[in-house]
């Protein structure tokens, strides 16, 4: 009859065996982003073991903006990084070798489908794009998506881009901006748009939605991206991330309310605040198609910010 002290180390020494090989068969990958509300559902994969149980070790690294995600992925700080989709093409039509894998979040023409906006302080006195001229005007970086939306509703507004003042602010730091008089206006998404809509001090209100001012065709906004040499040779990992980040999406179509609770935890937010806040993400990974990225392509062209004749399947990698 075997001993049962024996047994009980012999059990003991296979289960750190085991815990021991499992931690080592773990990947470690770094996701590169800023804060946004759709950052929260790869948060959430984290924090619930998502990510582990698809053999991931993934932790996330803050940054300012888009382009600095970019910097970010090209020395191999991160492997992935999530930014708004026109940093990316720039920096790809640029010739840095990053592509776009999946897409989260997207605008279109329908009501309410817009993420970012151009938000206007009362004091400003401005009302419309069309109002911006003489102005200031915050933007979160140069080449991005603030960049192209103010170049694009200015443009249909008839108001020449130059003949706005433009300073550069993180999105966290437009609140202030505003309250201090040092931008007439700034380009924010949530859930920094409505902590400025409901700020007594500044009582705003939006100017412009949405990227791009036609909207007859949607468009990707937020999305995942990597260096394209990094993710064909780790194209097993990708999809191991996407089946994690699909099951911390999956438990927002579960329970609906999650995502408002993440918010008010994570951002420190009034509950009030936050029920006023656009959440409506479509819960689920997208692989990004080429007619998503067209509209921005031709946006960025048609305002110089790129050359023409670039194919939108250039930009995305494919996931088989």
């Amino acid at each position: 009859m075997p001993n049962p002290a024996l047994l009980q180390r012999a059990l003991l020494g296979a289960a750190l065996m085991f815990t021991a090989l499992c931690a080592a068969a773990q990947t470690s990958v770094k996701v590169g982003g800023f804060r946004t509300i759709t950052m929260l559902s790869i948060e959430h994969g984290v924090k619930q073991g998502h990510f582990k149980r698809e053999g991931l070790d993934v932790e996330i690294v803050t940054v300012n903006a888009g382009p600095a995600v970019i910097s970010a992925l090209a020395s191999d700080s991160v492997q992935i990084g999530y930014a708004a989709s026109v940093p990316v093409l720039f920096a790809r039509a640029q010739n840095q070798p990053v592509r776009i894998f999946d897409a989260l979040t997207f605008e279109s023409g329908r009501k309410d489908d817009q993420w970012t906006w151009l938000i206007a302080s009362a004091r400003s006195g401005v009302t419309s794009a069309r109002e911006l001229q003489g102005k200031t005007v915050a933007i979160n970086a140069g080449g991005g998506a603030c960049e192209l939306l103010l170049r694009d509703h200015l443009a249909k507004a008839g108001v020449a881009y130059d003949s706005v003042k433009k300073i550069v602010v993180p999105f966290p730091q437009m609140q202030a901006a505003l309250q201090l008089g040092n931008a007439d206006a700034v380009c924010v998404v949530e859930p920094f748009r409505t902590n400025i809509n409901v700020s007594p001090a500044i009582k705003g209100a939006a100017v412009a939605r949405g990227i791009l001012a036609e909207q007859s065709q949607r468009y990707a906004l937020d999305v995942l991206f990597v260096r394209e040499d990094w993710g064909r040779a780790n194209a097993d990992v990708l999809k191991r991330f996407n089946r994690g980040l699909a099951q911390a999406l999956a438990d927002y179509r579960k329970d609906p309310t999650l995502l408002r609770k993440q918010m008010i935890e994570d951002f420190k937010l009034g509950p009030a605040t936050v029920s006023l806040m656009k959440s409506d993400i479509e819960f689920e990974v997208l692989q990004i198609k080429p007619a998503e990225v067209k509209p921005l392509l031709d946006g960025l062209t048609r305002h110089g910010m790129l050359k023409a004749n670039l194919k939108p399947e250039d930009f995305i990698l494919q996931l088989q």
